[in-house]
């Protein structure tokens, strides 16, 4: 079975994400065999739209393979790691990139290598059934995929709240966030499916579907009473100017407001070494482009596996299961700002195959 589906629907491309049973997670094979779809796609004159769809109603896509990368972890150079995500991460710039519209239907679990590879689509569709996360820190991994480029962009907090606790949010705060841009009810996903192959099959154009789709995917109201609660808490202590602040302001406050408690809590089960890498790459992200975002990932995403908690977070959550990591610190007080700046090191024999 291809563990990537392609169809064409006249001047409609379908790229299908083919692995239902493990929640769409992109393997190596996956990326490679995207990465050839849209080499095609591009010089074929006849698609004006390339839309990603996940296999099934559970997932879109749940992120990488990170189990193939924890068996492989012991190889001297980190081969099979440094192929996987170099290949991953020219792909998502290839996303980015692309000469023509990119749809995304984000139905169901949408999570780390799933959001990268759609963050460059024109539309980003959220669903009722949409679960958005960024939850690496809990395997003692970062945000990589180039997602700290937006969400370090992300106002009130937000960008910090997601990458720092790897919480879940739903279409409400994706769409009040811009993350997602357009909104589709899930009842109506196969409809609208075959609404759009249709009108490939019409030989509409970019323009012609484009306008088309402003209309179909817009959505219909703001953001709920309770998301706007939810932003407004993540905007009160989110937005500080180190990590300690935003620890210290949440321990303050947990004794009188659920929101503070939680999260709180959620962070104490972090890796420290990761929530310390990951704040300072926001605050690089910040004032880097794109690509540069994506070349100190793969540095960092090595630095993890090799140095960090990567391999034993991956050995309690996926392996043994025991839900119990024994994290290299005990406490965020213990990562020395040596340790955080020795991970934005350069590997100078690892390179993004970037194609222009």
């Amino acid at each position: 079975m291809d563990s990537v589906l392609f169809r064409q629907t006249g001047t409609v491309a379908w790229l299908v994400l083919n692995r239902p049973k493990q929640l769409n997670a992109l393997s190596l094979e996956m990326i490679r065999l995207i990465r050839r779809h849209l080499d095609e796609i591009a010089q074929d004159a006849s698609v004006q739209l390339v839309v990603f769809v996940g296999e099934g109603d559970r997932a879109f896509c749940a992120g990488g393979d990170i189990r193939a990368l924890y068996d492989a972890k012991d190889e001297p150079n980190l081969e099979t790691a440094t192929a996987f995500f170099s290949e991953e991460y020219a792909l998502d710039d290839q996303v980015t990139r692309f000469p023509k519209p990119v749809l995304a239907l984000w139905d169901g679990v949408v999570m780390g290598g799933g959001v990268g590879l759609t963050y460059g689509a024109a539309w980003r569709v959220a669903t009722d059934r949409t679960r958005f996360a960024m939850p690496e820190t809990g395997i003692g991994f970062f945000p990589d995929v180039g997602m700290c480029h937006a969400l370090s962009r992300l106002e009130g907090g937000l960008g910090g709240y997601l990458a720092l606790t790897g919480e879940t949010v739903g279409a409400d705060v994706l769409l009040a966030s811009g993350m997602a841009n357009a909104w589709l009810p899930s009842g109506e996903r196969a409809s609208f499916e075959a609404e759009l192959a249709e009108r490939g099959h019409e030989g509409q154009g970019a323009d012609e579907l484009g306008r088309w789709l402003a209309e179909r995917l817009a959505p219909s109201s703001g953001p709920s009473g309770d998301t706007a609660d939810f932003l407004r808490s993540v905007r009160a202590y989110f937005v500080r100017a180190s990590l300690e602040e935003i620890v210290h302001g949440l321990r303050e406050a947990a004794a009188r407001d659920p929101f503070a408690a939680k999260a709180l809590e959620v962070l104490r089960q972090r890796s420290p070494l990761s929530l310390a890498v990951t704040f300072a790459a926001l605050d690089r992200a910040r004032r880097a482009t794109y690509r540069e975002v994506l070349q100190t990932d793969l540095s960092l995403a090595l630095h993890f596996i090799r140095d960090g908690d990567f391999v034993e977070g991956v050995r309690a959550r996926l392996v043994d299961k025991d839900q119990r990591p024994r994290w290299r610190h005990a406490d965020l007080a213990d990562v020395t700002p040596d340790e955080v700046e020795a991970f934005f090191h350069p590997m100078a024999h690892v390179a993004i195959p970037f194609v222009d």
